[in-house]
C-alpha cells in the first residue's frame, strides 16, 4: 500500500511538473496520435499554438503533449518549450488589470499627457518638441508613468481602427477624424510580442536634415527615440511589426536600458539577422498613442499599423522561465 501511495505522489509530481510548462509551435507541425511517423495525423498545429507537456522528456524525438482536449505527440524541433507563470510572476512583476484583453475598451483610464522640458549635450527641448505635430509630440513627450496597465493581444493593437485618410498632423484632422481614436489614445497598455529590430534614430551631427521634431532635431544617440518593430510571431516582418518607442526623456530614469542589454532579444541588428538572438519574447507597458505621420512606412512594409505604444515605461524580458525587468542588475 505505501509502495502504491509512493508511486502515486511521484506520478502526481511529475504530472504537476509537466503541467508547469507549455510548448509554443514554432513551425507548422503534425500532432500524431503516437511518437511515430507511421500513422494518419491528429491535426496540423501553426506557429504560436501553444500546447501543454505531458510529459517532460521527449520519446523518439517526440513530445507529449495536449491540444485542447486532444492528447498526441509532436516533433520536438517544431517547438519551443517555456516554463508558464503567472502573469505577474518574477523580477519583472508588472500591476496588470484584469486578463489579456482582446480589445481596447474605450472606458479605460486615459489621464492627460504630463510633459516638462528635456535638457541634453544638445540644449533644452519642450514638453511639444520643435515644429512638427505638437500635438502629437506633446503625447510622446509624456513623462508620467501609469499605476498599473491592461494587458492586451498584440492584436488588439494591429486591429484597433482609425481615420484611415487624415492628414499628417492631427491639428488638420476633423472632429469626425479625432472621435476614430479618441476613445482608445492614451491608455495604459502592456503587450508581448517579439522584437524585429531596435533602431536609434540618431544622424550625423553634420548632417543638413536630420531628427525628429519632438526632440527638437537632436542627432545625438542619447537625445533620439528609438524605433522598435514588435511582431506576433517568432517569424513575423516589419510588414507586420508594431511599433514601439522608447524616449530619452523615460530613458533617463532607466540606465538598464542599453541597446547592448536587449540584444540577446533582438531578432535583427541593422539590416541583418542577430546571430545571438534566443528567440524569446519581451513585454513592453506604456501609453497607446496613434502617429499620424507615418502612412508611408505602411505603404512600404515598415509597419502594420499607426497606433504604437509611445512611450515605453516598462520593458521587460523572457529569462529562465520568468518575467525580469530589463532595469534589474
Amino acid at each position: 500500500m505505501k509502495r502504491l501511495l509512493r508511486s502515486l505522489a511521484f506520478v502526481l509530481f511529475a504530472a504537476g511538473l509537466a503541467g508547469s510548462q507549455i510548448a509554443v509551435v514554432t513551425r507548422n507541425v503534425n500532432l500524431r496520435p503516437d511518437p511515430s511517423t507511421g500513422n494518419t495525423p491528429i491535426d496540423k498545429l501553426t506557429p504560436e499554438t501553444k500546447l501543454t507537456l505531458i510529459e517532460t522528456g521527449a520519446t523518439n524525438g517526440f513530445l507529449h503533449v495536449k491540444f485542447n482536449a486532444e492528447s498526441g505527440w509532436v516533433w520536438s524541433r517544431n517547438v519551443r518549450i517555456r516554463q508558464a507563470s503567472p502573469p505577474n510572476a518574477g523580477g519583472g512583476s508588472t500591476p496588470i488589470e484584469g486578463a489579456t484583453a482582446t480589445t481596447i475598451a474605450s472606458d479605460w483610464d486615459k489621464p492627460l499627457p504630463q510633459v516638462s522640458s528635456f535638457n541634453s549635450d544638445e540644449g533644452a527641448c519642450g514638453g511639444t518638441g520643435e515644429g512638427g505635430d505638437s500635438d502629437t509630440n506633446r503625447r510622446k513627450n509624456r513623462i508620467d508613468v501609469p499605476d498599473s496597465y491592461h494587458s492586451v493581444a498584440w492584436e488588439a493593437i494591429n486591429s484597433l481602427d482609425y481615420a484611415k485618410s487624415a492628414p499628417k498632423r492631427r491639428s488638420d484632422w476633423t472632429s469626425a477624424q479625432l472621435a476614430t481614436i479618441s476613445p482608445f489614445e492614451g491608455s495604459a497598455i502592456t503587450v508581448e510580442g517579439f522584437l524585429y529590430k531596435v533602431k536609434v534614430e540618431s544622424s550625423s551631427p553634420g548632417a543638413r536634415r536630420g531628427g525628429e521634431s519632438t526632440n527638437c532635431h537632436a542627432h545625438l544617440a542619447s537625445d533620439v527615440d528609438w524605433h522598435m518593430p514588435l511582431t506576433a510571431n517568432l517569424e513575423g516582418g516589419e510588414d507586420v511589426a508594431v511599433i514601439v518607442e522608447t524616449t530619452p526623456r523615460v530613458r533617463k530614469s532607466h540606465a538598464n536600458w542599453t541597446t547592448t542589454r536587449l540584444k540577446p532579444w533582438t531578432a535583427h541588428v541593422g539590416n541583418h539577422a542577430n546571430a545571438d538572438y534566443n528567440e524569446q519574447k519581451v513585454r513592453i507597458s506604456g501609453w497607446l498613442m496613434l502617429d499620424p505621420e507615418h502612412q508611408g512606412m505602411i505603404n512600404n512594409g515598415l509597419r502594420s499599423t499607426l497606433w504604437e505604444i509611445h512611450p515605453i515605461t516598462k520593458i521587460e524580458v523572457w529569462d529562465n522561465g520568468s518575467w525580469v525587468d530589463l532595469d534589474s542588475p
